[in-house]
């Protein structure tokens, strides 16, 4: 079945963006999860990742969220995070760049040249970066 629903974007600040959706695919805390027209009541917390999303025209909208909530009640979708990134907001050669240099950084540890606290977030950094890439690649498609 085919409708239209309500996505309402909250940050922490108070600011809010309303759309008019058609579906949405997130980051859930169980595994990545869609969202179409009436689905039951859902509420999850979302982990970092990038989430998805078909206007009323068929145009595809990307968004980065480091962290936050998802609640789903009679077709309106409430989404709550500190952070959340457009995909038009990205500059894939600036992206490239920090990847580059994380990358070595990673790599400089097998010298020993950083501390295994500082590995890990590197490593996590590295995770976001490639997923702001695809984002980037994938906007670029549609």
């Amino acid at each position: 079945m085919s409708g239209k629903m309500i996505l309402e974007i909250v940050s922490s600040t108070g600011e809010k963006e309303e759309s008019r959706i058609k579906d949405l695919y997130m980051p859930a805390y169980l595994g990545r999860t869609g969202i179409l027209y009436d689905h039951l009541p859902y509420i999850s917390i979302l982990k970092f990742g990038d989430i998805a999303y078909t206007d009323l025209n068929n145009n595809k909208h990307y968004l980065f969220i480091q962290d936050g909530i998802i609640e789903v009640v009679d077709n309106k979708i409430t989404l709550i995070s500190d952070s959340i990134e457009k995909s038009e907001d990205f500059d894939s050669k600036e992206i490239e760049s920090k990847l580059k240099e994380v990358e070595r950084q990673i790599q400089s540890s097998l010298k020993g040249e950083i501390k295994p606290e500082e590995l890990d977030k590197a490593l996590e950094e590295k995770k976001k970066l490639k997923i702001k890439l695809n984002i980037c690649r994938k906007s670029k498609k549609h």
